[in-house]
C-alpha cells in the first residue's frame, strides 16, 4: 500500500499582505522560495494560492514527511488558524513536477466561487467539491514565477532568470 497522501489546508496570514497588479506579494514570495528550497529533499510537492489574506495549500508526498512538514507549518508565525480541509491517500500526485507551484488566478477562482455559491475567497468554507474544483483549476494553471522544478533541465536549455527575478520582477545586473 502506498503512503502517498494529498493534504489540503487553509490558514490566515498573521499580518495583512498587500497584493498589487498581479505581482507575487513579497511575503508570499519568501514562502515560495523556502518551499522550493526545502521540499525537494523531502520529496514533497504541491500548490499554493493566496487571496483575501487566506492561504490555500495542497501538499503531496509521503504521509510521514507531509505530517512532519504540517507540524512545522503550524508553528510558523507568518500564518494562523491552520485547518486541514482534506487528507486523501492517493496513487499519483497532481503536482508531480513541482516542489511548490504558485498560481494567481483571481478571475478563474472567482468564477469557481460563484459556481459554488460563494461571494468571496474563504477556504475555511470549502466543501470537498469546492476543493476538487480548485485543485483541478490549479493543475491546469500556469505558474508565472517558475517552470516545474522537479525535472532535470534538458541539455542545451536556455538559462532561466533566477527565482528572485521571476518572483519580484527584478532585472539582472549587467
Amino acid at each position: 500500500m502506498s503512503n502517498l497522501i494529498r493534504m489540503v489546508y487553509a490558514s490566515t496570514s498573521s499580518n495583512p499582505i498587500e497584493t498589487a497588479n498581479g505581482a507575487v506579494p513579497r511575503d508570499v514570495g519568501r514562502i515560495l522560495m523556502q518551499s522550493r528550497k526545502n521540499n525537494p529533499s523531502r520529496q514533497i510537492g504541491g500548490v499554493l494560492y493566496f487571496s483575501n489574506n487566506f492561504f490555500f495549500q495542497c501538499l503531496e508526498g509521503d504521509q510521514q514527511e507531509v505530517d512532519d512538514l504540517y507540524r512545522k507549518l503550524a508553528e510558523d508565525p507568518r500564518h494562523t488558524h491552520l485547518q486541514t480541509l482534506s487528507v486523501k491517500r492517493v496513487e499519483q500526485r497532481l503536482f508531480l513536477d513541482w516542489s511548490m507551484k504558485y498560481v494567481a488566478l483571481d478571475h478563474q477562482v472567482q468564477q469557481i466561487l460563484r459556481q459554488h455559491g460563494l461571494n468571496s475567497f474563504n477556504p475555511y468554507e470549502f466543501n470537498a467539491a469546492m476543493i476538487d474544483s480548485m485543485l483541478g483549476l490549479f493543475v491546469r494553471a500556469r505558474d508565472m514565477t517558475a517552470s516545474s522544478d522537479q525535472q532535470h533541465a534538458s541539455a542545451g536549455a536556455v538559462p532561466r532568470p533566477g527565482l528572485l527575478s521571476r518572483l519580484f520582477g527584478r532585472k539582472r545586473a549587467a
